[in-house]
């Protein structure tokens, strides 16, 4: 059983409560419950009674055990926190992710966002209505950015289904079955979620592959783009533990590129005038770059052959040359050669 130390006010003991009701699968007894957070089960009865109705948007699960006694838990993805105390920064950081991210074509993450912000705004009303009110107003409107071209939108039902499914599955440490589409197949994976990231407006999940493990006996660790997972299932009685003595800091740096599919090294040739351009920024982990006699800039990384990177590379139409791989190179002249054919017979 988790102790709780005395908690100090009637709201302070509310977050307490919930945060132990979280912790119980099965659900605790009113008596387990007066014991943990140290007050009598008529207090206990009646702040169940007060979180029950409202009073903090929990909803309070009672059911009967196997001998009868009431059972009451609260559902882990419902546990809210204790307040947090921001800082003027953190509160700008917050409003600077919902204006430069593009949570506004994820319903999910909008929603839940959103609630933040509504939350923000109820606390600054109490403490300091005109100061507040002020300030909330001027940053809420500061960090505006039009959507760029080209990202993922994240809006289907099934894709937000999915979604809820695998962050719900990672949180819980919960194995996870899923249907993965890729080059026209639909492989199944045993994955357990580790972390998500976003990349050229896509996410992307690290996980572990439970179906191939390495020469050293561990589990692979994959990346896997949400928007071709078709299914999920989790896996019941199925929980994985976090692999503890997986370095996130060096994978980050060297292997968080290793997507499910085969790489190869991409070296590309950009012509001079857009060499400024093209040193600004890093386009792909570990890139490297060099500059030729001529003021041309030639980059080289490893990645799949995908429509990302082809995309890309079309971007730049005839101020890039594809110099590796040979499958590239002809794969970039071949769509140049339909393109062709096709303003041909627009022509004529």
């Amino acid at each position: 059983m988790i102790e709780i130390p005395e908690p100090i006010g009637k709201y302070d003991r509310f977050y307490y409560l919930i945060e132990y009701l979280s912790t119980h699968k099965t659900g605790v007894t009113v008596d387990e419950i007066a014991k943990a957070v140290m007050k009598s089960t008529k207090t206990v009865r009646r702040d169940l009674t007060a979180m029950d109705t409202g009073i903090l948007d929990i909803d309070v699960i009672k059911e009967r055990g196997p001998d009868r006694k009431y059972k009451y838990r609260v559902e882990k993805h419902a546990t809210i926190f204790r307040p947090l105390l921001l800082s003027t920064y953190e509160v700008l950081a917050l409003y600077f992710i919902r204006g430069f991210a593009h949570f506004k074509d994820n319903p999910f993450i909008n929603h839940h966002l959103g609630k933040v912000f509504d939350k923000i705004d109820i606390s600054v009303e109490k403490n300091d209505k005109g100061f507040g009110n002020e300030f909330f107003n001027r940053v809420s409107k500061l960090f505006i950015l039009p959507r760029e071209l080209g990202g993922k939108v994240y809006s289907r039902t099934n894709e937000l289904n999915i979604l809820e499914k695998i962050i719900e599955a990672a949180i819980n440490y919960q194995i996870c079955e899923i249907k993965y589409a890729k080059k026209n197949k639909e492989n199944i994976y045993r994955i357990a979620p580790l972390h998500f990231f976003n990349y050229r407006d896509a996410i992307y999940i690290l996980s572990m592959n439970l179906n191939e493990t390495d020469e050293d006996g561990q589990h692979k660790i994959i990346t896997l783009a949400l928007h071709r997972v078709r299914s999920v299932d989790l896996v019941k009685s199925g929980n994985f533990e976090y692999p503890y003595d997986f370095n996130l800091e060096y994978y980050l740096r060297f292997g968080l590129f290793n997507f499910e599919g085969e790489r190869c090294r991409v070296k590309l040739k950009f012509s001079p005038e857009i060499s400024d351009y093209i040193l600004d920024r890093e386009w792909y982990p570990n890139q490297k770059n060099e500059i030729a006699k001529d003021g041309s800039v030639i980059i080289s990384f490893a990645s799949e052959i995908n429509l990302i990177l082809l995309g890309w590379i079309r971007g730049f139409g005839s101020r890039v040359e594809v110099l590796e791989p040979p499958e590239l190179r002809k794969e970039v002249v071949d769509d140049l050669k339909q393109n062709l054919k096709v303003y041909r017979k627009m022509k004529n």
